[in-house]
């Protein structure tokens, strides 16, 4: 496989997953970033699938188990007309609810979670680590314009904290600027989704409760108000983000914050709340779903959120900046050719419109399971799910989309030892066929012998 330098455009989730994969295969990585970390973020809420990708590719499982997160059984939903309570929780062990548990039944039990994350530790920690394996990570630059040589991208017109130009060459830029979207806007290619504008207030809270027993603050909590919807995220026993996402696009005012969680049920009975980084305690965030007409191009791609990005009310968009992150090696792994381009930008494009149909459908229904199931059987061959409640888990954990990449990996290692080992996949795959015809002719399992082409 063709070993190539390049540049990546930002140090969040992506882009940091993105060149720690390709800096372990080998490639040449060049990470830059406009900020300096640790720096706050929204999206604290992470599916198990993101946790799983990174162990897979790059062994983190442990090493952010071990950071003292909150961890994340699944999520609470007061949502629908009578505002009653459903769980969705990722083991299926607990489908029955967790009634007659203690807090060390849940402890004991080594069921399925995922953690709920303060930003600034957990990008920093991927920035870490991608740094350990060799991306020349360099903080305080920020990328301009594209760098074009008869209509491809060769790299980027940068600049410093302090208004120094640069230029940085590579034979493949890929922006991972978040909402930035810095050549997504440069081409012209930004698509608002109009129907799911809406903005988002937060703050974050010391002392907050928790749900009640056995989860307590291992769990996030939704609530709908009329406004739009509620989030309750706890990232530690004591610190909490807290915000309110008005589907009206309008920013919500401090009193007006208050007073909307004030009707709720959030745990917030003795809190104080955290003063931001330039002492106001609010962050807002404004119309924020939107689409690219492409993800690639000539010498350039676009992963996490500076592809696309869509309401958060399933809490993916970690999950999928991890995942778009790996699929984006595999298809510069393979060499960064036009098919193996396209091959990520189908991807990418199928996975965000199925998220987004989901999306508009809980927005547009009583968000219920049952009601949920009979969308997801448009997404995913559900004959293997055992129930509604397991459907909707699958999808919206990230496990499908999971299973999709390892399958797709799987097949780029394969790749890469076929041609290691000089053997012809055609061939291959001839003898196999011809393995299977002997098989099921004779009745018996084949010898050796019949493996070889002869």
């Amino acid at each position: 496989m063709t070993r190539l330098s390049v540049l990546i455009l930002g140090g969040g989730p992506a882009g940091s997953t993105l060149s720690a994969i390709l800096a372990k295969e080998g490639c040449k990585v060049t990470l830059i970033e406009k900020s300096h970390f640790p720096r706050p973020h929204i999206g604290e809420a992470l599916q198990p699938a993101a946790i799983e990708l990174l162990d897979f590719h790059l062994g983190l499982g442990p090493l952010i188990a071990s950071q003292g997160f909150a961890k994340k059984y699944g999520a609470i939903y007061e949502w629908g007309e009578d505002q009653t309570r459903w769980n969705v929780l990722y083991d299926d062990r607990l489908d029955a609810g967790t009634d007659g548990f203690c807090r060390q039944d849940l402890e004991d039990g080594n069921f399925e979670h995922s953690f709920q994350v303060d930003r600034g530790i957990f990008d920093k920690l991927l920035l870490d680590h991608a740094a350990s394996r060799g991306v020349d990570v360099r903080f305080g630059l920020e990328a301009k314009t594209p760098v074009m040589d008869e209509g491809r991208v060769v790299g980027m017109n940068i600049v410093d904290d302090h208004g120094n130009a640069t230029v940085l060459h590579a034979d493949i830029v890929v922006d991972a600027t978040g909402t930035r979207s810095v050549l997504g806007k440069h081409f012209g290619l930004t698509r608002p989704i109009e129907d799911l504008k809406a903005t988002a207030t937060w703050c974050y809270v010391r002392g907050a409760g928790g749900v009640g027993p056995p989860l307590e603050r291992d769990i996030q909590l939704i609530v709908t108000v009329p406004e739009g919807w509620v989030w309750f995220i706890p990232l530690d026993d004591e610190r909490t983000s807290v915000g309110i996402v008005a589907t009206d696009g309008l920013p919500i005012a401090e009193e007006q914050f208050w007073e909307i969680l004030a009707k709720t049920t959030l745990p917030l009975n003795d809190f104080t709340v955290e003063a931001g980084p330039r002492g106001q305690p609010f962050h807002h965030i404004k119309d924020w779903s939107y689409t690219h007409r492409r993800f690639v191009g000539d010498g350039w791609m676009m992963v996490g959120d500076a592809a696309c990005f869509t309401d958060p009310i399933l809490s993916g968009g970690v999950d999928f900046a991890i995942r778009g992150a790996a699929n984006a090696a595999i298809a510069i792994l393979r060499g960064a050719d036009a098919k193996s381009l396209e091959f990520y930008q189908s991807q990418l494009r199928r996975e965000f419109r199925a998220y987004l149909r989901l999306a508009r459908y809980w927005y547009a229904n009583n968000r219920a399971v049952e009601g949920l199931f009979w969308e997801l059987r448009k997404l995913i061959e559900v004959s293997a799910i055992s129930t509604p409640l397991r459907a909707f888990v699958y999808i919206t954990s990230g496990a499908c989309d999971a299973d999709a990449h390892f399958h797709v990996f799987t097949l780029a290692q394969e790749e890469k030892i076929f041609k290691h080992l000089g053997v012809d996949p055609s061939r291959l795959k001839d003898a196999l066929r011809r393995a299977k015809r002997h098989k099921a002719h004779i009745k018996v399992d084949p010898t050796p012998d019949d493996l070889h082409d002869g």
